[in-house]
C-alpha cells in the first residue's frame, strides 16, 4: 500500500478509536490488492479465503464491517449508513492541482526533459561509456560533461564527482566507504538524531558491527551546535555526517564552521547535501567538506540518479564490485541519460539559484501572512531565518495532521506531514520530536514550494484552508 493509503488508514483508525492489529493490517492490505487489480471491492468471501478473517470478525474489528474495510483503504462505495469521515469535504468550484511537496520530489523540467526525449530518440547514440568504440566515447564524453556542469556548482574538480543510482546509495557510499576502512579497530562516528534515513540506518548498521556513534541534539531553531560537534569528538572519531539542510524543516546547518572544527581536528567531514544542492551555495573546498552527496530528483531531473562528492584526498571503500566504472568507485554500466539530464538540471537550477530563492522568499512570505490571518495561532517549525526559501513546516492548533493532508489532498493541493520516506505512519517524524514540538496539540504540515508555484497556488489554499480547519476542529470536538 502506498503512503496516502497508509494515512488514511491510520487516520481512520484514529477517529473510530480503533486499534491497529496486524489481523486488521492483513484484511486491509488485501482489499486494496484486490481492488487494484480487480477495481471492484472484496466479498466477504473473497477476505475469508484468503486471510481467514470471518463475516463476524470482520464486523467485530471495523466498526462498520465491510463498509469500513472499502472506505479504509479508498474502495468507492455508495452507502446511506452514517460512518466518520477522515477528512473535510469541501465543494470547490475553481479545481486546481497544485504541488507544494517539492522537497519529496520534483517534476522534470521541460529543458531537461526534451534532453531525455533526445537521448532515448538515439541523438546521442547507445553506446556503452566503458566500451572502446566510437559510441562508447561519445557515451563517455557525454558522462564527463555532466560531470563538469555538476562539479562547476561546487567549485571542485570533475574527478571529484562520482554517480551513484540514488541519494541514499550516495550516503552509503561515503560512511560505508570510509567505515569500511575501519573495521579492524572499528572507531566512532558523530551524526545528528534529526539526520535522514538513509544516515541514520546506515549508521544503526555500522552499530551492529561495532562502530560507536553520537547523536547529537538540535537545538530549539532545529540546528546543530557547533560546540556540540567539537566537544563530541574523541582520538578514534573517523568521521562526522550531517546534513546541510534538514529535509523536513529546511534548516540550513552552520556547515562552513562545522567543516573548520572538522578539519583542525583531520576528521573527514561527510556533508547530505541532497536537500541543499542548488538551494544554497555550497563549496566543499572553502568550506571543509569532505564528501558531499546530491539527487537529481529533488532539482527537476528524473529520479534513479544522484552524486557524490569526494575530496582527492579522501580514499573509499567501494560498495558495488564489477566492472570498475566511476573509477572503481561504484561498478555498473552508467545511466547515461538521466546523468546527462542530471547534469543539465544542476546547470540551470545552479544559475536561477539566488533568483529563485528571491521569488521563493516572497512567495514563502506571502502564504504564511495570509495563514497567520487564517488562524493566528500556527507555529513555524525551526529557524524561519537560517532556512531555506522554499521550506515551511507548520503546526496547526488542535488539528490532526493526516486529517488536513487528506482534506488537502482531496481539493488537489499536495503536501507532506513529514518526509516523503516517513509518510503514512501514525507517529509524530522524529525531527519534529526531536524539535520538542506539542505534536498532541499540533498538526504539522509541510509545505515545500518550487518552480511551477504562483500566487494564485497560495490563494487558492488560502480560499478553502478557513473551512477545512473549521470542519477538522468541530469533529474533534466531538
Amino acid at each position: 500500500m502506498n503512503n496516502l493509503v497508509k494515512t488514511l488508514i491510520n487516520r481512520m483508525s484514529r477517529v473510530t478509536q480503533t486499534p491497529l492489529t496486524q489481523k486488521h493490517m492483513d484484511i486491509l492490505e488485501f482489499a486494496h490488492t484486490y481492488y487494484e487489480k480487480n477495481r471492484v471491492g472484496p466479498l466477504y468471501l473473497n477476505l475469508k479465503k484468503n486471510t481467514g478473517a470471518s463475516r463476524d470478525e470482520i464486523e467485530d474489528l471495523f466498526p462498520h464491517g465491510l463498509t469500513s474495510v472499502y472506505t479504509w483503504v479508498g474502495i468507492p462505495i455508495q452507502t446511506g449508513r452514517e460512518i466518520c469521515k477522515p477528512m473535510a469535504m469541501v465543494d470547490v468550484d475553481d479545481y486546481r492541482e497544485v504541488y507544494f511537496d517539492h522537497n519529496a520530489t520534483s517534476y522534470i523540467r521541460d529543458e531537461v526533459k526534451e534532453t531525455l526525449i533526445s537521448y532515448y530518440q538515439g541523438s546521442f547514440g547507445f553506446g556503452n561509456p566503458s566500451s572502446s568504440t566510437n559510441p562508447g566515447k561519445i557515451a563517455y564524453d557525454t558522462l564527463q560533461n555532466a560531470r563538469s556542469q555538476i562539479s562547476d556548482c561546487l567549485k571542485v574538480k570533475s574527478n571529484e564527482i562520482f554517480f551513484t543510482g540514488s541519494g541514499s546509495e550516495a550516503n552509503n557510499m561515503a560512511i560505508k566507504g570510509i567505515a569500511f576502512q575501519h573495521l579492524e579497530n572499528r572507531g566512532h562516528i558523530i551524526s545528528s538524531k534529526v539526520e535522514h534515513p538513509s544516515v541514520l540506518k546506515t549508521l544503526q548498521y555500522l552499530e551492529k558491527l561495532g562502530f560507536r556513534v553520537t547523536y547529537l541534539d538540535i537545538e530549539k531553531n532545529g540546528l546543530i551546535d557547533v560546540n556540540s560537534v567539537k566537544e563530541s569528538l574523541s582520538e578514534d572519531t573517523l568521521l562526522v555526517s550531517l546534513m546541510a539542510v534538514n529535509n523536513e524543516i529546511g534548516a540550513i546547518n552552520p556547515i562552513s564552521e562545522i567543516g573548520e572544527v572538522c578539519k583542525k581536528a583531520n576528521v573527514p567531514f561527510m556533508v547530505d547535501g541532497i536537500q541543499g544542492f542548488c538551494k544554497i551555495k555550497l563549496k566543499p573546498t572553502e568550506m571543509g567538506i569532505s564528501l558531499l552527496s546530491m539527487s537529481g530528483h529533488k532539482i527537476y531531473a528524473p529520479k534513479g540518479v544522484a552524486a557524490l562528492y569526494v575530496n582527492k584526498d579522501i580514499s573509499l571503500e567501494s560498495l558495488i564490485h564489477g566492472g570498475g566504472q566511476e573509477s572503481g568507485l561504484r561498478s555498473g554500466t552508467e545511466n547515461v541519460g538521466s546523468i546527462m539530464a542530471f547534469g543539465l538540471a544542476a546547470k540551470l537550477a545552479y544559475s536561477e539559484m539566488e533568483k529563485e530563492n528571491k521569488r521563493l522568499l516572497e512567495l514563502r512570505d506571502y502564504f504564511l501572512e495570509g495563514l497567520q490571518k487564517i488562524e493566528p495561532g500556527v507555529i513555524i517549525n525551526g529557524s524561519l531565518e537560517q532556512r531555506t526559501a522554499n521550506n515551511l513546516n507548520i503546526g496547526f492548533p488542535n488539528i490532526d495532521s493526516g486529517s488536513l493532508l487528506l482534506s488537502l489532498n482531496q481539493i488537489g493541493i499536495y503536501v507532506s506531514a513529514g518526509s516523503a520516506c516517513s509518510a503514512g505512519s501514525k507517529e509524530a517524524s522524529y525531527v519534529i520530536k526531536a524539535l520538542g514540538v506539542d505534536t498532541d496539540h499540533y498538526g504539522i504540515i509541510r509545505f515545500s514550494f518550487g518552480l511551477p508555484n504562483t500566487k494564485e497556488d497560495i490563494n487558492y489554499l488560502l480560499k478553502y484552508l478557513p473551512s477545512i480547519l473549521e470542519q477538522l476542529k468541530a469533529e474533534k470536538a466531538d
